[in-house]
């Protein structure tokens, strides 16, 4: 925690020096392992756009989660620290007693440490950190959110998971029609 404190601290202060801070744009894709885009070799699969990210953005070789599901790699990402250390262990469901955690109220998301150094955040897609307030995007400091508070969909185009609606812009329930992965592409790019 002490060295992404640091970390936002120093770049707080270098982008006081400059007239706008710059863009900061963070792209998580559930399940897509390294080997799995052609910039690494993947004879299989072309990937030419995130390739074209990978050659002019930044390459991050050293974040480790410590579970193989989404919730505990997303609190891992926003947060600095392990995710046991901020309350996820394991994944978030929509039930309680099948849910490893909540994300901790004491816990610092990347977007409140950047609020003070001029940043706008949003996050589009899927969030899966909770369900309902105050763990939603928009309790936790983002600006914007356009997307699903759920873990996983049940169908990619009615957007429900056992029969509820996580599909959000901001805090209100939304009831959009179309692929998921459609919607989420046209919002971000919307956003951007």
């Amino acid at each position: 925690m002490r060295l992404l404190l640091t970390s936002v601290l120093l770049l707080s202060s270098a982008l006081l020096a400059h007239s706008s801070p710059p863009n900061i744009i963070v792209i998580l894709a559930d399940d897509l392992g390294r080997a799995d885009y052609s910039a690494f070799g993947t004879p299989d699969i072309r990937t030419p756009h995130i390739d074209r990210l990978f050659a002019e953005g930044m390459d991050l070789k050293n974040f480790r989660a410590n579970c193989c599901v989404c919730s505990p790699t997303r609190a891992s990402l926003l947060t600095g620290r392990y995710p046991d250390r901020v309350g996820v262990p394991g994944v978030i469901r929509d039930k309680e007693e099948n849910s490893w955690g909540n994300l901790s109220d004491d816990a610092v998301l990347i977007p409140q440490m950047l609020k003070p150094a001029g940043y706008h955040s949003a996050i589009v897609g899927k969030w899966h950190l909770g369900l309902e307030s105050p763990d939603t995007p928009m309790d936790r400091g983002f600006d914007h959110f356009h997307g699903f508070l759920g873990d996983m969909m049940d169908d990619y185009y009615n957007h429900r998971r056992h029969g509820n609606n996580y599909m959000f812009l901001n805090k209100k329930e939304i009831d959009p029609k179309g692929h998921a992965t459609d919607l989420f592409t046209q919002w971000a790019v919307d956003y951007l």
